[in-house]
């Protein structure tokens, strides 16, 4: 299994996108719009993929997440982080994070569980619409060439939406 320090190394090596579907956009498939990319590590060792889940009902609902592909059996695939929008539902979970912004996170005592998921929960402001997560999410994962799959979100980066921090 993955330990701590295995997990933030992975989320913090840089990244490139090798794949995309669709290559810009969304594709929409019944009550989401959803994007999926193949992601490889700039040392070529590790292997990624990354999706992107919004509601066409509710934009605030939404889930960006970062799944490490390893070769290792006994590893398999771990969802290592995710960030997620305003699900709109208050009375799911004991904290509230449904009804607000929020980072899961998995961690190496829910690996130990079985648990492949990221449970850990943080509230967060560092976004507030999509295109602000897929910035800071972008930064977090250290994805280098995202300007190529995501033009429209160039514009936000030139005028200092997307490097900022609001925590």
């Amino acid at each position: 299994m993955l330990n701590d320090r295995e997990i933030k190394e992975l989320i913090a090596c840089p990244k490139s996108i090798e794949r995309s579907e669709p290559k810009h956009g969304m594709q929409t498939d019944g009550r989401f719009n959803r994007r999926s990319m193949e992601l490889k590590s700039a040392d070529q060792k590790h292997s990624f993929t990354m999706f992107i889940r919004q509601s066409t009902e509710l934009i605030e609902d939404f889930s960006i997440g970062l799944v490490y592909k390893s070769l290792d059996k006994e590893k398999g695939s771990v969802n290592l982080i995710r960030f997620n929008g305003s699900h709109g539902e208050v009375d799911w979970s004991k904290d509230g994070h449904y009804s607000a912004f929020h980072i899961h996170r998995v961690s190496e005592s829910l690996l130990n569980q079985g648990n492949r998921e990221p449970k850990e929960i943080e509230l967060t402001h560092r976004y507030s619409t999509l295109e602000s997560a897929l910035a800071e999410f972008f930064k977090e994962i250290k994805l280098e060439n995202w300007q190529a799959y995501f033009p429209e979100l160039k514009q936000m980066t030139l005028l200092g939406v997307a490097g900022e921090s609001h925590e």
